[in-house]
C-alpha cells in the first residue's frame, strides 16, 4: 500500500479510518494500538525513522508497518541518499544507510574515499540540486507490473500488498523506495559531506548533512569559532597555530614537572630512610603526584624493610595507590587497602596497585597498615 505520507511528503494532516484500537505496552508503560487505514506519520522503514505526531491531539509514540495497513503506538534527507548514487561514476555501491537524529550517513563497497571523490560527490550534489530537479512519483497497481522492471530495489517486504510506488529522480535513480521525499531536489537546499569517513565491515561510512541541518551545524560551529577566538585571543585563522602553540608549551611544562617530581621523591625517600628506624611502615601522601611520582619513591625505598604505601590524588576526591613490601603481605593488605578506598587493584612481585575512587578514608588505611606488622610477627612465629 502507499501511504498519504509517501505520495505528498509536505501533508500534515490527514482525515482517515481507525480500522481497530486496543491496550498495549511501548516501553513497559500502558499505551493503545490503533491501526489506520492511511497516514501522513511514516512508518518506520528502508533506514528511515519513523515520525511523531499527534491522533486528535495525543501525542503519537511510534509508528510501524504491518501488511497492507498501519500500527500507530516531514523529513527532506532521504531524497538526499539519492545524490549519493555512485555506481555510474565509480563502480561504488550502497550497502547500507541511515537517516540519524544529528547527521545521516550511506555505506559505500569501496575500502577508502579519496579526498578528490569526495569533492566530486559533494559539488555534483550540489549542481543537482540547483538545477532544479524533479522528484517524480509514480505508483503501480501492483509488483507484477513491467514497468517495475527498471526500478532498482533490494526487494519488496514478504508482506507487502496492492499498488507500489516508485521515486524517479531523471537521469539518476529509479527507485521503489518507501520514504518520504521532497517533491523537487530545489528544496533540499545544499548538502555537506563530513570530511571524516569510517570503516565498516570491509565498506566506507560517509556522513551527511543537509537543508537546514547544515544552517544548524554552521551555527554551533561559527558559535565554537567565537568561543575559541576569545580563549586564544587570536582570530579564527591562527587558531590551529595557536593550539599547536599551546601544546608545545604544556608538554615542556609536563617533562619539566615529571623531572622535578621524581627528584622530590628521591629527596622524600632520603628523609625517610634517615627516620625509618623508629617505624613499622612507610607512608606517604602527596595530593599533587602521579604514577611515575609513586614508582620513583618506591624504588628509592625498595632496599629497606619496611612496608610503603602511597597515594597521590586530591584529599577529598579519587586518586591512585601503591603498596610495596613483602610479597605475601602485600598480597593479603593490596585488596583490603583497594577496598578501603573504594577502587581496584592488582600486582605482583611485593607490588599492588590501583585506583582510588576516594582517598577520604586514607586514615583508615593507615590503621590497616599498623597491622603489617602484626602479620609479620605472626607468620615467622
Amino acid at each position: 500500500m502507499v501511504f498519504a505520507c509517501q505520495q505528498d511528503s509536505f501533508l500534515r494532516n490527514l482525515k482517515t479510518k481507525v480500522v481497530s484500537c486496543k491496550a498495549g505496552k511501548l516501553a513497559g508503560k500502558d499505551a493503545y494500538e490503533l491501526i489506520l487505514e492511511d497516514t501522513v506519520l511514516f512508518p518506520e522503514g528502508g533506514g528511515q525513522p519513523d515520525d511523531r505526531g499527534t491522533i486528535n491531539g495525543i501525542q503519537v509514540m511510534r509508528v510501524i508497518r504491518q501488511g497492507g495497513g498501519l500500527i500507530i503506538c516531514s523529513n527532506i534527507q532521504d531524497s538526499i541518499w539519492y545524490l549519493q548514487s555512485l555506481k555510474n561514476k565509480f563502480g561504488y555501491e550502497t550497502t547500507s544507510w541511515d537517516l540519524g537524529k544529528l547527521r545521516s550517513h550511506i555505506e559505500l563497497n569501496c575500502k577508502k574515499l579519496t579526498a578528490e571523490e569526495m569533492e566530486w560527490i559533494e559539488t555534483t550534489a550540489n549542481e543537482i540540486i540547483r538545477n532544479n530537479t524533479p522528484v517524480n512519483l509514480h505508483v503501480y497497481p501492483s509488483a507484477s507490473c513491467p514497468e517495475l522492471q527498471h526500478a532498482t530495489t533490494r526487494g519488496l517486504p514478504d508482506d507487502h500488498e496492492g499498488p507500489v510506488r516508485v521515486i524517479e529522480i531523471p537521469g539518476i535513480d529509479r527507485n521503489m523506495c518507501c520514504g518520504t521525499h521532497v517533491n523537487n531536489l530545489s528544496q533540499v537546499q545544499v548538502i555537506k559531506l563530513f570530511p571524516e569517513t569510517e570503516s565498516m565491515r570491509g565498506g566506507t561510512r560517509l556522513f551527511f548533512l543537509a537543508g537546514d541541518r547544515v544552517l544548524k551545524f554552521l551555527g554551533k560551529a561559527l558559535d565554537n569559532e567565537r568561543a575559541l577566538t576569545r580563549m586564544l585571543s587570536v582570530g579564527p585563522d591562527d587558531h590551529p597555530t595557536a593550539v599547536d602553540r599551546i601544546q608545545n608549551s604544556l608538554k615542556s611544562v609536563n617533562k619539566v614537572t615529571k623531572s622535578q617530581l621524581k627528584e622530590i621523591a628521591q629527596l622524600e625517600a632520603y628523609q625517610l630512610k634517615a627516620t625509618s628506624e623508629t617505624k613499622t611502615y612507610i607512608y606517604i601522601h602527596r595530593e599533587n603526584g602521579d604514577m611515575e611520582y609513586m614508582n620513583a619513591l618506591v624504588n628509592e625505598l625498595s632496599d629497606q624493610p619496611l612496608p610503603v604505601l602511597v597515594t597521590v590524588g586530591p584529599d577529598k576526591g579519587p586518586g591512585q595507590f601503591l603498596l610495596y613490601g613483602d610479597e605475601k603481605q602485600v598480597s593479603q593488605m593490596g585488596p583490603k587497602i583497594a577496598a578501603l578506598l573504594q577502587g581496584k587493584g592488582g600486582g605482583k612481585k611485593g607490588r599492588y596497585q590501583g585506583k582510588a575512587n576516594t582517598l577520604t578514608t586514607r586514615n583508615a588505611v593507615e590503621d590497616l597498615l599498623k597491622t603489617f606488622n602484626v602479620l609479620s610477627i605472626n607468620d615467622s612465629s
